[in-house]
């Protein structure tokens, strides 16, 4: 009996010093250049890119001034792990802690994962990217079984998803606790560089880097930015932006937005909508090809959609949208870089060669689908939803 008791201990110091030397790094004193925070929530069939991704990511540390934080979901149903990339002594430390919860849908599981980033992880600038499918206009971070249990995973029967406004109140949050420290929000999922949710994460950042069409994975840029970092510490966000577009190879459009500027865009898109909606009727674009898809939702070039529908209703909108764009080139878009990439999966769409502005724009296309996000921000600070019922009852 004796002897079982002390197998016993024995197994519980062999499960319980992991978890003590997690705990100890994660009260760290130490103040780092910068701290990366990754978000993953790899429940499907991108999973098997997240050890891949984690494997790049240590190979690009090489100094203790930078540190890789991040949360996963793997499609195994063991739960979300935390893993701390750090460097010290010589070599790479990771560390590995299981966290038993599998709902990596979950928004209060993403705001405990940034409050301990922020309460534990202190930096003189933050990067935080979401890795994942991207879908609808307001969704985003797919987990396609959030629960272990097969019952409770039949209420999702295609997956479960963020709403894309409410990370983006988490994250607005997060900013605000780390001082404003933020310098990239980089929304690594197909299709998110959609102009009505992007508005949504103005407080969350200096810089946000988005995509409108199809992202590639697992994509090729995590060693060689660290090691930019490493040689210079100071880089800005948007410069690190610049980094990845470079190095990354698995992508064909990358949009850089100054989120200090898009701020302004219901003041600078209002003149636009009041010359559409001046009209009793629009005449909707013909022949227009739609640049990213997902279930009923359709997105378009954001310049072209709304240069061609002034051009379909006697160029109803010329003046206003010269000078709304001017601002779009020249003020809110800071950067926009393309790759030529082709991504092997059903249902890709080749990139057209007039998809230059980097934007996106959802553009309903039944009566059905008006009013499903009038809830979202730029819907409520303009009059886009009269808009857009403005063509929708044309067709």
């Amino acid at each position: 009996m004796e002897k079982s008791k002390n197998h016993i201990w024995i197994v519980f110091i062999i499960l319980w010093i992991p978890l003590l030397a997690f705990e100890l790094l994660s009260t760290n004193k130490h103040n780092y250049k910068w701290v990366f925070v990754y978000y993953m929530s790899y429940d499907n069939n991108l999973g098997r890119y997240g050890t891949q991704i984690i494997n790049e990511l240590s190979k690009g540390i090489s100094n203790d001034e930078i540190a890789v934080i991040t949360q996963i979901d793997f499609s195994d149903n063991k739960g979300m792990k935390r893993i701390i990339q750090t460097y010290s002594d010589g070599e790479i430390n990771v560390n590995e802690k299981f966290l038993r919860r599998e709902d990596s849908a979950d928004t209060k599981e993403l705001e405990e994962f940034l409050d301990w980033i922020s309460d534990k992880w202190k930096a003189e600038n933050y990067c935080v990217v979401f890795t994942n499918h991207g879908g609808m206009l307001n969704s985003m971070c797919l987990d396609e079984r959030p629960f272990s249990k097969v019952k409770a995973n039949k209420k999702f029967p295609s997956g479960k998803w963020f709403q894309a406004d409410h990370v983006a109140k988490i994250l607005a949050d997060f900013n605000q606790n780390v001082d404003g420290k933020v310098r990239l929000l980089f929304l690594q999922q197909c299709g998110k560089a959609q102009i009505q949710s992007l508005y949504s994460f103005t407080d969350t950042c200096e810089y946000l880097m988005a995509s409108p069409v199809a992202v590639g994975a697992p994509n090729t840029y995590y060693t060689k930015t660290l090691q930019a970092i490493t040689g210079n510490p100071e880089i800005t966000g948007r410069a690190l932006a610049e980094t990845i577009m470079k190095e990354d190879e698995h992508y064909n459009i990358y949009t850089l937005i100054n989120t200090d500027k898009m701020k302004e865009l219901p003041q600078k898109i209002t003149p636009v909508l009041n010359a559409f909606t001046q009209a009793e009727s629009l005449e909707a674009p013909k022949d227009i090809r739609f640049m990213f898809e997902h279930t009923d939702e359709k997105f378009y070039d954001f310049q072209t959609y709304l240069k061609s529908l002034s051009l379909a209703n006697n160029n109803i909108a010329q003046n206003q949208l010269q000078t709304f764009f001017g601002w779009c080139d020249t003020s809110l878009v800071e950067n926009v870089s393309f790759k030529n990439y082709s991504p092997e999966y059903e249902g890709y769409i080749p990139i057209d060669q007039s998809w230059r502005c980097g934007l996106s724009l959802y553009v309903p296309s039944t009566k059905e689908e008006l009013g499903r996000y009038d809830y979202l921000p730029i819907y409520k600070q303009t009059n886009l939803e009269e808009f857009m019922r403005l063509i929708v009852n044309s067709k």
